[in-house]
């Protein structure tokens, strides 16, 4: 929101800025709130698991996520597949 000074009274001016002022401090604690909301459900959802389920679940987050990772930070390849090479050599009669 944009206004000159110039185009409000000085009263009318501090209602605005004290009113976005408000808004603004009201968003911070909502997200705040929000935040730890999300916090306590993630860690309430995480401990309800059963505890057999739990270290077979985290082994394969693990692998998955390393698994992207390597595909992630992996070089190009730097030969073509063998598919290209068949079709490169291929001569139609």
């Amino acid at each position: 929101m944009k206004v000159h000074s110039s185009d409000l009274d000085p009263d009318e001016l501090r209602h605005l800025l004290a009113e976005r002022i408000a808004q603004d401090q009201a968003r911070e604690f909502r997200w705040y709130f929000v935040k730890r909301l999300a916090a306590i459900a993630a860690v309430v959802w995480l401990l309800s698991w059963p505890v057999h389920l739990l270290p077979h679940t985290v082994v394969w987050s693990l692998l998955a996520a390393g698994a992207f990772a390597y595909g992630l930070m992996s070089p190009p390849r730097k030969y073509r597949s063998t598919r290209d090479t068949a079709l490169k050599h291929w001569h139609p009669r």
